[in-house]
């Protein structure tokens, strides 16, 4: 299915307009116990390209819904350094992501040389 940005950004604000700031923190603390396991099996090189993949996108994930949770209680509030202190968490998500997307290559031009 294709997205258009301007559809995504609207679906995405209608469900932050869904969610209290409680369960935004709850799904980043969920997304967080979810990821540790990926982490863990990361850190062993026989493991592979698919669990790191897996762990660098919980890891961007969680880094997105703890900064969408904090900046959407400061807006409410006003609380212009709370923003301002979630830039890091914004640089740090794409980052793990990137790496994500990057081990998922590694792993299709694999495939791809072996012809798969």
């Amino acid at each position: 299915m294709f997205f258009s940005r301007s559809s995504l950004s609207l679906s995405a604000s209608w469900a932050a307009s869904q969610c209290s700031s409680a369960s935004r923190r709850s799904a980043s603390s969920r997304l967080g116990r979810a990821g540790t396991p990926l982490r863990l099996m990361a850190q062993h090189h026989a493991t592979g390209q698919i669990p790191l993949a897996a762990a660098h996108a919980a890891s961007g994930l969680h880094l997105l819904l703890g900064a969408i949770a904090a900046s959407q209680d400061a807006v409410t509030q006003g609380n212009v350094d709370t923003l301002a202190a979630q830039a890091e968490q914004l640089e740090a998500a794409p980052e793990a992501l990137e790496t994500a997307i990057g081990n998922t290559d590694i792993l299709l031009n694999m495939l791809k040389s072996v012809g798969l």
